[in-house]
């Protein structure tokens, strides 16, 4: 999987979708997030998203509403429909106390993952 790790943002956002989609015996939550990850952190929006439900649900990852308003939150940034609608779901479930700590990791993800690969 080194090879993969050094492919491209979409080839990698792939292998999550074939752990996330395989059947009930080969499926694997863990790796699934684990290669949206890898693709996110390069500013891949698809990925972006799809790391963003994990975290709202629990798949793979430990639920964690303020990781999923991030990731969801800077999908939409770049155009994503569709992670705009889950931010409407799932950002009221973040606690008051902690929505400033949600809207800087937001921030920080922005700046470190899709201002780096604009242009």
């Amino acid at each position: 999987m080194i090879f993969a790790e050094k492919r491209s943002s979409a080839t990698q956002f792939e292998l999550g979708q074939l752990f996330r989609k395989a059947n009930d015996d080969t499926r694997d939550y863990g790796k699934a997030a684990s290669w949206f990850q890898h693709s996110a952190k390069q500013g891949y929006r698809k990925a972006q998203y799809k790391l963003g439900l994990m975290y709202a649900r629990g798949l793979g990852v430990s639920r964690d509403y303020i990781q999923a308003y991030a990731w969801l939150k800077v999908a939409a940034s770049q155009g994503s429909h569709k992670a705009a609608c889950c931010l409407k779901k799932y950002a009221p479930r973040i606690p008051e106390s902690q929505q400033l700590e949600a809207h800087a990791l937001c921030r920080d993800y922005y700046q470190k993952y899709v201002v780096p690969f604009s242009s």
